[in-house]
């Protein structure tokens, strides 16, 4: 009963939506604290704190067509530099590169060796929708619920994930490759790491270009990890 509730409002929302625009939004970075990560290491926690205080500094953008989206580090994208003093925070916000959401696919960019490669991964799955609403932005957005897999040597972690969509806005997409929900995600938040809409545009003139999808080198994440390790 819930879901066909869900449905119903999803359909009242995008009714004159005008589709086939490109939309553009802007995300800020916010690394909420966790008194007691790297709690015993020292340098790992002021790298930690330093990355929370730096965090706002950083600025996502996601760009969707009628082909998919690219979401990306607004400023590394314009300057083409490194990561440099971000990459804690970067790491924390667990942004690779370049990521690319195709419709049945999800690319994300990794550099090896000064070349760009990258991994295949589907689309998100295993939702739970709920009821809970909030305005953001002075939209209206659901509440959906998942489950973030993080599996080292010798421990499983599970990390609680939290994405706010919006149906009014009726493109699935979302920030940092998480996708497949009623409605673009206007806040996405993976276990501490925050992604928030600071500006929406609806009628957006940005664009991006697919062709170079005939001449990346794509590996598994399997292949990728064991390309780290040999390095």
């Amino acid at each position: 009963m819930k879901k066909i509730v869900l449905l119903f409002i999803i359909l009242l929302a995008t009714t004159g939506f005008a589709q086939g625009k490109n939309i553009s939004v802007q995300y800020t970075l916010v690394i909420q604290n966790e008194p007691e990560l790297f709690k015993s290491n020292a340098l790992l926690r002021n790298s930690f704190e330093n990355a929370m205080r730096d965090s706002n500094q950083i600025t996502f953008e996601l760009i969707v067509t009628k082909n998919g989206s690219i979401f990306f580090d607004k400023k590394k994208l314009e300057t083409d530099s490194n990561i440099g003093s971000n990459g804690f925070a970067m790491a924390m916000a667990s942004y690779m590169g370049i990521i690319y959401d195709l419709k049945d696919r999800v690319l994300i960019q990794y550099t090896l060796l000064g070349e760009n490669i990258y991994s295949e991964s589907d689309l998100k799955s295993n939702w739970e929708l709920t009821n809970e609403t909030k305005l953001i932005d002075n939209y209206l957005c659901y509440k959906a619920t998942n489950i973030y897999k993080v599996t080292n040597e010798t421990k499983t972690f599970l990390h609680p994930v939290t994405a706010w969509y919006c149906p009014q806005i009726p493109y699935r997409y979302g920030p940092n490759g998480y996708s497949n929900l009623p409605g673009l995600i206007l806040e996405l938040q993976v276990r501490n790491v925050v992604f928030g809409a600071k500006t929406i545009k609806l009628d957006s003139e940005l664009d991006f270009d697919l062709k170079f999808l005939d001449k990346i080198k794509i590996l598994s994440q399997k292949e990728i990890e064991e390309a780290y390790e040999k390095m």
